[in-house]
């Protein structure tokens, strides 16, 4: 029997270093906004948050998946209470009951570099922060329609992004 508790603590299992950083990154770049859960699915809990909307049927969204959770829908949270497995940036038709940011990201600079490219989307990858940032693609079959290498705030700024571990 292997009882690492002879060498210190045992740490859980699921801690990388690298998902902190990006925790904390985005609750810096945002200004850790309030989130309202909109809704729940099999496995995951939907947190959003409105940050502004450019015609009359659509807005641009912050959203994070979390793990299911037992809080009621319209429970609100800020974002560095949120442990998300995927945090995106979405330009969304119609309007969804959450809180409203004002969204001013601050300039930091965190480079990402081509993972893979399908015909609905390219992945970037940073290895520092130990994250997949997928870029969804707005023109049908354009494979090429984003660059090679980017940044993740520019990325962000797209709201056709996911952020995943």
């Amino acid at each position: 029997m292997n009882n690492m508790s002879q060498y210190g603590y045992n740490f859980d299992e699921s801690f990388v270093p690298g998902h902190d950083k990006i925790y904390n990154l985005l609750v810096e770049l945002y200004g850790n906004p309030e989130f309202t859960k909109t809704k729940d699915t099999d496995t995951l809990s939907i947190y959003m948050t409105k940050t502004s909307c450019l015609l009359i049927n659509e807005c641009r969204y912050l959203i994070a998946g979390v793990p299911k959770d037992n809080n009621q829908v319209g429970k609100k949270l800020n974002l560095n209470q949120l442990e998300w497995t995927n945090f995106q940036t979405r330009l969304l038709k119609g309007r969804y009951d959450c809180s409203v940011c004002v969204n001013q990201p601050k300039s930091i600079h965190l480079p990402l570099e081509l993972h893979t490219r399908t015909d609905k989307y390219t992945e970037y990858v940073n290895n520092e922060y130990l994250i997949k940032v997928s870029l969804l693609h707005n023109k049908t079959n354009n494979l090429y329609e984003h660059p090679n290498s980017g940044d993740l705030v520019a990325a962000l700024e797209m709201y056709q992004t996911i952020i995943s571990f």
